[in-house]
């Protein structure tokens, strides 16, 4: 009997450690911090060991802004960070006695700054972000400047090419075989700069010249903002098939533009909405114009990627080309600009890796892209619309309208008497006149039911609608 008390005395015992264990582990630490700039914004990066508890922002007397990170340990080599740059002068942190951690910062007059939480995820931990923007007056004199040389270099018709080194900042992108993707298509974004630099008739323009990150979206709104003649993004590629290797341009997919337009079509409506709400006349942009300006910039975008690609896959006769692909890239969503997204070659694959690497190969590519974008400016362009989009447009609303007359028939079958109408699905070696024969009806009546047209082929798996005799 003594013995069992003893035991469970035990177990109560260890029970106790480990919850306190457990309550010690979940106390928060303040792992690493980060600091990435660009030219009109920067971010410092808190990494949290746990999800943080966070205060609002204060302000001291002397301007100096402060939050407490509950429960939260900060142990570092030094405690202040004097930056001195133009969005951030000191960064402090201190730990309190009651055991929470006190970060205070100082931005210059002007500088905007908000500070927000972000959960951890797959490819990141637990973090505290506080994120700095450049006085918006300033930001303004800036792009009006930025405007007038572009408006002054269009006048004397000088064609202007954004290249968009993809990645930067916190997100490295791929990286194998000694290549680290951010590094990389800067290095590439650099040289194929210089060689559009040499030729009067271009003006190329980066949208990060240094590490850090821009998100998707606004790289091409760079490039809408400047009118861009052409957008490049630039990127190398990974695949856990090391033998895949080679080049590869891509340009907008009509799944991916499909997607884009019903996001401008939902945005449209909201501005409608809020410029009635204000009484504001707004202009409205049907989801048909939308589609029409889209399948005109990709089939302008298709031109532009057949040139980058056959110049590139010339380029280095060791470097193979996998042709041009269709993908629905954010970057590749404008219906301001021809885009294409170039992938170099394969990280993954050591000849791939080792060929890039390689400085003269560099410099091969980089020539052959500025090559390619040459020829689609200075060539013919044919007008016209991408078909292939206009088609996938119309398959999808003929899908939709079908799906739309099976359910409400579906709806209807659930509360109809039986024998009348029912679904059938079709089997391998069916056709369409089989079926009505089978079950009574006219082939006539079962492809009215089924909005099918007289081109249409029934297929294996499909669901069709039998009609009442």
């Amino acid at each position: 009997m003594q013995k069992t008390i003893i035991t469970r005395a035990a177990l109560v015992l260890m029970f106790a450690l480990i919850c306190l264990t457990s309550l010690f582990a979940e106390e928060a630490r303040i792992t690493d911090i980060r600091f990435w700039q660009s030219p009109e914004e920067a971010q410092v990066v808190l990494d949290i060991s746990a999800p943080p508890r966070v205060s609002d922002v204060s302000m001291l007397r002397d301007g100096t802004l402060y939050f407490d990170i509950s429960e939260c340990a900060f142990r570092p080599g030094r405690q202040r960070y004097p930056l001195q740059n133009p969005f951030l002068e000191v960064l402090t942190v201190q730990q309190n006695d009651d055991k929470s951690a006190r970060v205070f910062f100082r931005v210059p007059q002007g500088v905007e700054a908000k500070t927000f939480v972000l959960a951890k995820n797959d490819r990141k931990g637990d973090r505290i972000v506080i994120f700095l923007r450049e006085p918006q007056a300033t930001l303004m004199q800036k792009r009006n400047a930025e405007l007038f040389e572009v408006n002054r270099l269009k006048a004397g018709n000088v064609k202007i090419v954004v290249i968009d080194p993809g990645h930067g900042g916190e997100d490295p992108g791929t990286r194998h075989n000694g290549i680290i993707e951010k590094n990389y298509v800067m290095t590439m974004g650099k040289l194929i700069k210089a060689y559009f630099d040499r030729d009067p008739r271009f003006k190329a323009i980066l949208t990060r010249d240094g590490d850090y990150i821009i998100p998707l979206e606004r790289r091409r709104e760079i490039a809408e903002r400047l009118g861009a003649d052409a957008f490049i993004s630039l990127h190398v590629n990974y695949n856990s098939k090391k033998i895949i290797r080679g080049i590869e341009v891509y340009y907008e997919s009509p799944k991916g533009a499909v997607g884009e337009a019903e996001r401008l079509v939902a945005e449209t409506e909201n501005q409608v909405d809020f410029a009635g709400a204000m009484n504001n006349a707004a202009p409205i942009i049907t989801k048909r114009e939308i589609i029409e300006k889209q399948a005109i910039t990709m089939n302008k975008s298709r031109q532009l990627a057949e040139k980058v690609e056959a110049q590139l896959g010339a380029s280095v006769a060791e470097l193979p080309s996998r042709g041009v692909k269709r993908a629905g890239f954010k970057v590749l969503h404008s219906m301001a600009m021809p885009s294409v997204l170039v992938e170099f070659g394969y990280v993954s694959n050591l000849s791939d890796a080792e060929i890039l690497k390689n400085y003269t190969a560099r410099t091969r590519l980089a020539q052959g892209l500025y090559f390619g974008v040459r020829d689609f400016l200075l060539g013919h362009i044919e007008e016209g619309y991408d078909t292939g989009y206009l088609d996938f447009i119309k398959t999808a609303a003929a899908e939709r309208a079908r799906k739309a007359v099976l359910r409400k028939t579906q709806a209807a079958t659930k509360t109809a008497a039986p024998g009348k109408a029912r679904t059938y699905k079709v089997k391998a070696g069916d056709t369409l006149s089989g079926i009505a024969s089978k079950h009574g009806v006219s082939t006539a009546a079962i492809a009215k039911a089924n909005n099918l047209s007289s081109k249409q082929v029934i297929k294996t798996g499909q669901t069709l609608v039998i009609p009442a005799k």
